[in-house]
Protein backbone atom coordinates (compact mmCIF):
# COMPACT_ATOMS: atom_id res chain seq x y z
CA UNK A 1 0.00 0.00 0.00
CA UNK A 2 3.02 2.35 0.85
CA UNK A 3 3.95 1.74 -2.22
CA UNK A 4 0.97 2.46 -4.36
CA UNK A 5 1.16 5.75 -2.12
CA UNK A 6 4.60 7.09 -2.61
CA UNK A 7 3.78 6.63 -6.58
CA UNK A 8 0.96 8.93 -6.21
CA UNK A 9 2.28 11.03 -4.77
CA UNK A 10 5.28 10.84 -7.23
CA UNK A 11 2.99 11.63 -10.07
CA UNK A 12 1.30 14.49 -8.29
CA UNK A 13 4.50 16.14 -7.38
CA UNK A 14 5.63 15.63 -11.31
CA UNK A 15 1.89 16.95 -12.43
CA UNK A 16 2.45 20.11 -10.16
CA UNK A 17 5.86 20.71 -12.02
CA UNK A 18 4.74 20.32 -15.70
CA UNK A 19 1.47 22.98 -14.92
CA UNK A 20 4.43 25.36 -12.87
CA UNK A 21 6.30 25.15 -16.33
CA UNK A 22 3.51 25.67 -18.99
CA UNK A 23 2.47 28.66 -16.95
CA UNK A 24 5.99 30.16 -16.82
CA UNK A 25 6.38 32.88 -19.11
CA UNK A 26 9.23 31.90 -21.14
CA UNK A 27 10.06 34.27 -23.01
CA UNK A 28 8.32 33.14 -27.01
CA UNK A 29 4.90 32.51 -27.73
CA UNK A 30 2.66 32.26 -31.47
CA UNK A 31 2.59 35.90 -33.03
CA UNK A 32 -1.39 37.20 -33.67
CA UNK A 33 -3.12 34.43 -31.26
CA UNK A 34 -3.80 36.96 -28.33
CA UNK A 35 -2.65 38.62 -25.13
CA UNK A 36 -2.38 35.34 -22.94
CA UNK A 37 1.35 34.05 -22.54
CA UNK A 38 2.76 37.47 -23.52
CA UNK A 39 4.91 40.10 -22.20
CA UNK A 40 1.35 42.22 -21.68
CA UNK A 41 0.34 39.13 -19.75
CA UNK A 42 1.25 40.39 -15.79
CA UNK A 43 -1.16 37.95 -14.38
CA UNK A 44 0.43 35.87 -11.50
CA UNK A 45 0.35 32.83 -13.26
CA UNK A 46 2.67 34.66 -15.87
CA UNK A 47 5.34 33.71 -13.36
CA UNK A 48 8.30 34.69 -15.51
CA UNK A 49 7.20 38.85 -15.38
CA UNK A 50 7.27 39.16 -11.42
CA UNK A 51 4.52 42.29 -11.41
CA UNK A 52 2.01 40.88 -8.80
CA UNK A 53 -0.87 42.91 -7.94
CA UNK A 54 -1.10 44.51 -4.34
CA UNK A 55 -3.13 42.87 -2.92
CA UNK A 56 -3.21 39.77 -4.94
CA UNK A 57 -5.77 39.70 -7.28
CA UNK A 58 -8.39 36.72 -6.67
CA UNK A 59 -9.98 36.79 -10.29
CA UNK A 60 -5.89 36.67 -11.46
CA UNK A 61 -7.30 39.28 -14.34
CA UNK A 62 -5.24 40.27 -17.41
CA UNK A 63 -7.09 43.31 -18.58
CA UNK A 64 -6.92 45.38 -14.94
CA UNK A 65 -3.58 46.12 -15.34
CA UNK A 66 -4.82 48.81 -18.11
CA UNK A 67 -8.31 48.52 -18.70
CA UNK A 68 -11.80 48.72 -16.52
CA UNK A 69 -15.45 48.99 -17.28
CA UNK A 70 -15.75 51.51 -14.31
CA UNK A 71 -14.42 54.73 -12.56
CA UNK A 72 -10.78 54.94 -15.34
CA UNK A 73 -9.65 58.23 -16.36
CA UNK A 74 -11.37 60.86 -17.53
CA UNK A 75 -10.24 63.65 -20.22
CA UNK A 76 -8.68 66.71 -18.66
CA UNK A 77 -11.78 68.51 -20.16
CA UNK A 78 -14.48 67.45 -18.25
CA UNK A 79 -15.97 69.92 -15.29
CA UNK A 80 -13.24 68.48 -12.31
CA UNK A 81 -16.75 68.28 -9.82
CA UNK A 82 -18.55 65.92 -12.32
CA UNK A 83 -17.95 62.34 -12.68
CA UNK A 84 -16.13 59.81 -10.58
CA UNK A 85 -12.19 58.46 -11.29
CA UNK A 86 -9.55 60.72 -11.74
CA UNK A 87 -9.25 63.30 -14.19
CA UNK A 88 -5.99 62.76 -16.90
CA UNK A 89 -3.30 65.21 -18.08
CA UNK A 90 -4.30 67.34 -21.03
CA UNK A 91 -1.65 65.43 -22.99
CA UNK A 92 -4.21 62.34 -22.83
CA UNK A 93 -6.72 62.76 -25.27
CA UNK A 94 -6.61 59.17 -26.13
CA UNK A 95 -8.10 56.58 -23.08
CA UNK A 96 -9.58 53.48 -23.80
CA UNK A 97 -10.89 53.22 -20.44
CA UNK A 98 -7.53 53.73 -18.91
CA UNK A 99 -6.91 52.54 -15.39
CA UNK A 100 -3.13 52.31 -15.57
CA UNK A 101 -1.25 55.21 -13.57
CA UNK A 102 0.11 57.24 -16.00
CA UNK A 103 3.30 59.39 -16.83
CA UNK A 104 4.03 62.51 -16.25
CA UNK A 105 7.48 62.92 -17.58
CA UNK A 106 8.59 65.55 -20.27
CA UNK A 107 10.24 63.62 -23.21
CA UNK A 108 13.18 64.73 -25.61
CA UNK A 109 12.17 63.84 -28.95
CA UNK A 110 14.44 61.69 -31.35
CA UNK A 111 17.84 63.69 -32.77
CA UNK A 112 20.45 62.20 -35.21
CA UNK A 113 22.53 64.74 -34.36
CA UNK A 114 23.17 68.53 -35.92
CA UNK A 115 25.43 67.43 -38.89
CA UNK A 116 22.12 65.61 -40.35
CA UNK A 117 21.31 66.14 -44.38
CA UNK A 118 18.93 69.12 -44.25
CA UNK A 119 18.23 68.66 -47.97
CA UNK A 120 18.76 66.41 -50.72
CA UNK A 121 19.06 62.33 -51.29
CA UNK A 122 20.34 61.99 -48.19
CA UNK A 123 17.86 64.11 -46.10
CA UNK A 124 16.54 62.28 -43.12
CA UNK A 125 14.87 64.73 -40.53
CA UNK A 126 11.95 63.84 -38.69
CA UNK A 127 12.92 66.73 -36.25
CA UNK A 128 11.24 69.34 -38.23
CA UNK A 129 7.76 67.25 -38.43
CA UNK A 130 7.47 66.57 -34.98
CA UNK A 131 4.24 68.37 -32.99
CA UNK A 132 4.18 66.09 -29.91
CA UNK A 133 4.06 62.18 -28.71
CA UNK A 134 0.52 61.13 -28.95
CA UNK A 135 -1.56 59.88 -26.51
CA UNK A 136 -1.77 56.55 -27.55
CA UNK A 137 2.44 56.70 -26.80
CA UNK A 138 1.78 57.92 -23.71
CA UNK A 139 -0.31 55.57 -22.47
CA UNK A 140 2.76 53.08 -23.68
CA UNK A 141 5.32 55.06 -21.43
CA UNK A 142 3.75 54.86 -18.58
CA UNK A 143 4.70 51.57 -18.22
CA UNK A 144 8.12 51.70 -20.73
CA UNK A 145 9.72 54.84 -19.38
CA UNK A 146 10.06 53.72 -15.65
CA UNK A 147 8.84 56.58 -14.15
CA UNK A 148 5.41 54.74 -12.96
CA UNK A 149 5.07 50.26 -11.45
CA UNK A 150 4.15 47.93 -13.97
CA UNK A 151 1.60 47.40 -11.05
CA UNK A 152 -0.06 49.97 -9.88
CA UNK A 153 -3.69 50.46 -11.08
CA UNK A 154 -7.19 51.46 -10.33
CA UNK A 155 -8.68 54.30 -8.70
CA UNK A 156 -11.02 55.30 -5.69
CA UNK A 157 -14.14 54.27 -5.89
CA UNK A 158 -13.09 51.29 -7.65
CA UNK A 159 -13.48 48.20 -5.28
CA UNK A 160 -10.34 47.45 -3.23
CA UNK A 161 -9.60 44.63 -4.72
CA UNK A 162 -9.39 45.99 -8.04
CA UNK A 163 -6.74 48.69 -6.95
CA UNK A 164 -2.61 47.74 -7.12
CA UNK A 165 -0.04 49.57 -5.53
CA UNK A 166 2.61 47.38 -6.77
CA UNK A 167 5.87 48.59 -6.93
CA UNK A 168 7.69 46.54 -9.71
CA UNK A 169 8.78 49.33 -12.14
CA UNK A 170 9.68 46.86 -16.20
CA UNK A 171 13.13 45.94 -16.59
CA UNK A 172 16.20 48.41 -18.05
CA UNK A 173 15.92 46.91 -20.99
CA UNK A 174 12.69 47.41 -21.90
CA UNK A 175 12.85 50.66 -20.31
CA UNK A 176 11.92 53.07 -23.42
CA UNK A 177 12.44 56.68 -22.39
CA UNK A 178 14.46 56.17 -19.27
CA UNK A 179 14.67 59.89 -17.87
CA UNK A 180 12.50 61.42 -20.50
CA UNK A 181 15.30 60.75 -23.00
CA UNK A 182 14.32 59.72 -26.78
CA UNK A 183 16.60 60.99 -28.27
CA UNK A 184 18.14 57.64 -29.35
CA UNK A 185 15.10 56.03 -30.21
CA UNK A 186 12.79 55.28 -33.03
CA UNK A 187 10.72 58.62 -33.42
CA UNK A 188 7.26 58.51 -32.89
CA UNK A 189 4.61 61.44 -33.20
CA UNK A 190 5.53 62.75 -36.33
CA UNK A 191 3.77 63.64 -39.53
CA UNK A 192 4.63 60.49 -41.86
CA UNK A 193 3.33 61.96 -44.94
CA UNK A 194 5.44 65.46 -44.40
CA UNK A 195 8.39 62.79 -43.59
CA UNK A 196 7.84 60.82 -46.89
CA UNK A 197 7.41 64.40 -48.37
CA UNK A 198 11.55 65.26 -47.34
CA UNK A 199 12.61 61.86 -47.48
CA UNK A 200 13.24 59.84 -50.92
CA UNK A 201 13.89 56.97 -48.61
CA UNK A 202 10.95 56.83 -47.05
CA UNK A 203 7.94 54.75 -48.70
CA UNK A 204 4.68 56.24 -49.04
CA UNK A 205 2.21 55.40 -46.50
CA UNK A 206 -0.26 53.79 -48.95
CA UNK A 207 2.10 51.64 -50.54
CA UNK A 208 4.37 50.72 -47.63
CA UNK A 209 3.19 47.49 -45.43
CA UNK A 210 3.46 46.13 -42.27
CA UNK A 211 2.05 42.70 -42.54
CA UNK A 212 -1.00 42.89 -43.87
CA UNK A 213 -1.48 46.89 -43.52
CA UNK A 214 -0.44 49.29 -44.84
CA UNK A 215 1.64 52.18 -42.74
CA UNK A 216 -1.55 54.47 -43.04
CA UNK A 217 -3.94 52.66 -41.57
CA UNK A 218 -1.41 52.03 -38.70
CA UNK A 219 -1.11 55.58 -38.17
CA UNK A 220 -2.68 57.82 -35.08
CA UNK A 221 -3.97 61.23 -36.53
CA UNK A 222 -1.56 60.56 -39.73
CA UNK A 223 0.92 60.12 -37.35
CA UNK A 224 3.70 57.44 -36.45
CA UNK A 225 3.29 55.84 -32.79
CA UNK A 226 4.53 53.00 -30.59
CA UNK A 227 1.33 51.09 -31.77
CA UNK A 228 1.92 51.94 -35.41
CA UNK A 229 4.44 49.11 -35.20
CA UNK A 230 3.44 47.13 -32.36
CA UNK A 231 0.19 45.12 -31.37
CA UNK A 232 0.14 45.49 -27.63
CA UNK A 233 -2.73 42.61 -28.05
CA UNK A 234 -0.78 40.38 -30.00
CA UNK A 235 -3.66 40.13 -32.48
CA UNK A 236 -4.02 40.73 -36.38
CA UNK A 237 0.22 40.67 -36.26
CA UNK A 238 2.82 38.21 -37.69
CA UNK A 239 6.31 39.30 -36.10
CA UNK A 240 8.05 38.54 -32.64
CA UNK A 241 7.90 41.25 -29.77
CA UNK A 242 4.18 42.02 -30.76
CA UNK A 243 5.72 43.21 -34.30
CA UNK A 244 3.03 43.76 -37.18
CA UNK A 245 5.66 41.98 -38.89
CA UNK A 246 8.57 39.95 -38.62
CA UNK A 247 11.78 41.87 -38.50
CA UNK A 248 13.65 38.63 -40.37
CA UNK A 249 15.72 40.27 -43.03
CA UNK A 250 14.76 43.66 -41.32
CA UNK A 251 11.47 43.27 -43.01
CA UNK A 252 10.26 45.82 -40.84
CA UNK A 253 12.53 48.31 -40.75
CA UNK A 254 11.96 47.89 -44.91
CA UNK A 255 8.35 48.15 -44.18
CA UNK A 256 8.74 52.14 -44.05
CA UNK A 257 12.24 52.71 -45.34
CA UNK A 258 12.99 52.29 -48.48
CA UNK A 259 16.90 51.16 -48.51
CA UNK A 260 16.40 47.37 -50.17
CA UNK A 261 13.84 44.66 -50.55
CA UNK A 262 12.26 42.42 -48.04
CA UNK A 263 14.03 38.38 -48.72
CA UNK A 264 12.13 35.66 -48.47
Amino acid sequence: MKKYVAILVCLAISLLLVVSTAMAFTGTYTPGIGINGTVHDLRAANTGLSYPANPADALDRICVFCHAPHHTYRLSTVDPATGTGPQAPSDYTYLPLWNHEVTVQPFTQYTNGPDQPLSGPKHANSGDNFDKIGAVSLLCLSCHDGTVAVNQYGHAPQDLKSISSGGGTIALQYRIGKDGYLGNHHPIGFDYAAVVAADPEIIDEDAATLGSFTVSSLLYNGKMECATCHAVHNKNNSGEKLLYRTDKNSGLCLSCHDKGTVEP
